[in-house]
């Protein structure tokens, strides 16, 4: 799953390289710090080696490796510029990374934390887009915020947010975890979550720094969901 990360992030970063110039020109990719050659080569070795390293562990977990670089190639060549098919593509890419190891069953305790991945995913990638309206426009793409508006994007990722913060306690309750999870999950995604939310509710809301919130948001989660089962 490392690997695949590291594939799918640099594959995107060359796909999006006319975006980025305009969004994030400080990438080392748009700053013209790496060879463009080399990265390429670099990804597909990437690929390559994750799907080497899934199939080590059987035939099953490399044709799911298999299907999710296909996933991973379709969303950024062309997922991407479609209205919610490319957010919903990466956050199930997300989950999946979670359910790899125990493919092709399913432990009950696991759903909260696919859950937890798929959602927060889809609400930040919901603020990137917002984020990223400039460049995605001047490339032509059609992300939820240029199809709807930014403020339906606003009320998504708030929705989304919303969702998270509710579902919080349900682990304990419903899948057997531990107390420590809730007190864990309280502490560390809480504080952010309601950060979030206050900051989704305005009209203006700062977009970047929601974005920053939802990745502290799914560290903190996935601790106590880790800390929660064990």
């Amino acid at each position: 799953m490392a690997l695949l990360t590291m594939a799918g992030n640099a594959d995107n970063d060359l796909c999006d390289l006319e975006t980025d110039r305009i969004n994030r020109p400080d990438r080392p990719l748009p700053a013209g710090l790496l060879n463009l050659s080399q990265v390429r080569i670099a990804a597909w070795l990437l690929y390559a080696f994750g799907i080497a390293a899934a199939w080590a562990v059987d035939l099953l977990h490399g044709l799911l490796a298999l299907g999710m670089v296909l996933l991973l190639l379709a969303y950024n060549r062309v997922f991407k510029g479609r209205v919610l098919i490319g957010n919903i593509t990466v956050a199930l890419l997300c989950g999946l990374a979670i359910y790899f190891p125990e493919f092709p069953g399913f432990i009950h305790a696991t759903w909260p934390a696919f859950a937890f991945a798929f959602l927060a995913t889809l609400a930040r990638e919901m603020v990137k887009d917002a984020e990223d309206m400039e460049g995605d426009r001047a490339a032509n793409l059609r992300t939820f915020p240029i199809a709807f508006g930014i403020e339906a994007a606003r009320k998504s990722a708030f929705a989304l947010t919303a969702i998270l913060f509710a579902i919080l306690p349900l682990p304990v309750f419903l899948f057997g975890y531990r107390w420590p999870y809730l007190v864990l999950a309280t502490a560390l995604a809480g504080p952010f979550l309601i950060m979030l939310l206050l900051e989704l509710m305005k009209p203006g809301a700062d977009f970047s720094r929601c974005q920053r919130w939802l990745k502290w948001v799914m560290v903190g989660g996935m601790v106590a969901l880790w800390v929660g089962i064990l």
